[in-house]
Formats: structure tokens, sequence, C-alpha cells
């Protein structure tokens, strides 16, 4: 097998970062959150639509959920993946104070280790743009594992 195809265990200092915009509404739907905001969603998600499209009995969605991507690798530092989300919707404050009036902006933000150790520092200038656009921040922390997999896809 070439190599590149094959799987290598992560050195022991491997660690991942994502970032991602996660915007819920109960009144408008995730595609008109895109046209509202001039942004494609990297995901939309309807109200009303299947929480396991494999599940006809699944459970419905209760808010319309749009995702969009910081678009960096997961070598990137996390406060560059909050620095690329904040760009990204800088220019679009009113609009997002709207939509946060029937629904939830959220910063999603991961981080993981091979190790368990790692940190990052997010500037205060970076914190105060971001809760200056209204975004509450969700931090998940992923601890090691003894699996080898694609970390942060």
């Amino acid at each position: 097998m070439p190599e590149h195809l094959t799987m290598h265990s992560p050195s022991p200092d491997t660690k991942w970062s994502a970032g991602s915009i996660r915007i819920t509404s109960r009144t408008v739907r995730a595609e008109e959150i895109s046209v509202r905001l001039g942004i494609v969603a990297d995901e939309q998600l309807e109200q009303g639509s299947s929480m396991s499209p494999r599940n006809p009995s699944s459970a419905r969605r209760e808010t319309s959920v749009w995702i969009r991507r910081s678009g960096l690798g997961s070598d990137s530092r996390l406060e560059e993946h909050v620095a690329a989300l904040v760009r990204l919707v800088k220019g679009r404050r009113e609009e997002l104070t709207r939509l946060s009036a029937d629904g939830d902006l959220e910063l999603c933000l991961g981080f993981g280790s091979e190790n368990g150790q790692g940190g990052c520092v997010l500037p205060a200038r970076l914190l105060a743009d971001v809760g200056g656009l209204g975004f509450d921040v969700v931090l998940d922390l992923y601890p090691p594992t003894s699996e080898v997999g694609v970390i942060g896809g």
C-alpha cells in the first residue's frame, strides 16, 4: 500500500482544532439565513426535518440550523479559526442581532490532543469582537483516544 494511504500513529503531541458558526432559528428557515447574511452555509437543516433521515419515525427538528465552518485546516490554531469566523460575519452585525431575536448565535469550537495536553490564548480584542457580534461560545474538548483516525475532518 502506498505510504500516503497508510495510517500512522499520531505523535504524542498531535493537536487539532476546528471552528464553525451555528445559527438556530424558530422562525427563519436556514436557506433564508444564507440569503440574509449573504453567506453560503456548509450545512442547512430545516425546522421540521427528521433528526435521522434514515429513520422515518425519528424526532423532528424544533429549529432551523445554519452552519458555516471556518474553512481552515485542523492544524490551524483555535485563535485562527475564531478570527476567520469573525472576519466572515463582521459587517453583518445588524442582521445577526435580528436573527438572535428568535434563535441562538453560537461560535462552536473544538480542540483535541493525543496526549491530553494543550491550550490556547484567545486575545481580549478577539473575544470583544465575538461578544460584540452577539455570539455565545461553545467549546468542545476531546480527550485522547487509543484509536487512530482522521483528526478534525
